[in-house]
């Protein structure tokens, strides 16, 4: 029997692949752009798409294992405790 991922997985992988599609295309276009010889302000805005993009995954990856290192210890927050601690109220 396999285990399903969780939607944070699912989610994480899914934006890994994206982050990875819109990296490949800017340097792509960056090659295209030095080619036909843009310079300066065509570069700019080409290096800051994909430097905010990477953030945004740094932000998910670091939510993501807090959560994960909140699940995953001694104690941690589990479905079964959170509904058992429910029923003593």
């Amino acid at each position: 029997m396999t285990q399903s991922k969780g939607f944070s997985k699912v989610l994480l992988v899914q934006e890994s692949i994206l982050i990875w599609i819109i990296t490949l295309s800017f340097i792509v276009l960056a090659f295209y752009c030095i080619h036909k010889g843009y310079t300066a302000v065509t570069m700019a805005w080409l290096a800051a798409l994909p430097s905010v993009a990477w953030a945004a995954y740094g932000v998910s990856q670091a939510f993501y294992y807090n959560k994960s290192k909140a699940e995953n210890t001694v104690g941690g927050v589990v479905y079964e405790k959170a509904v058992n601690t429910d029923r003593d109220c």
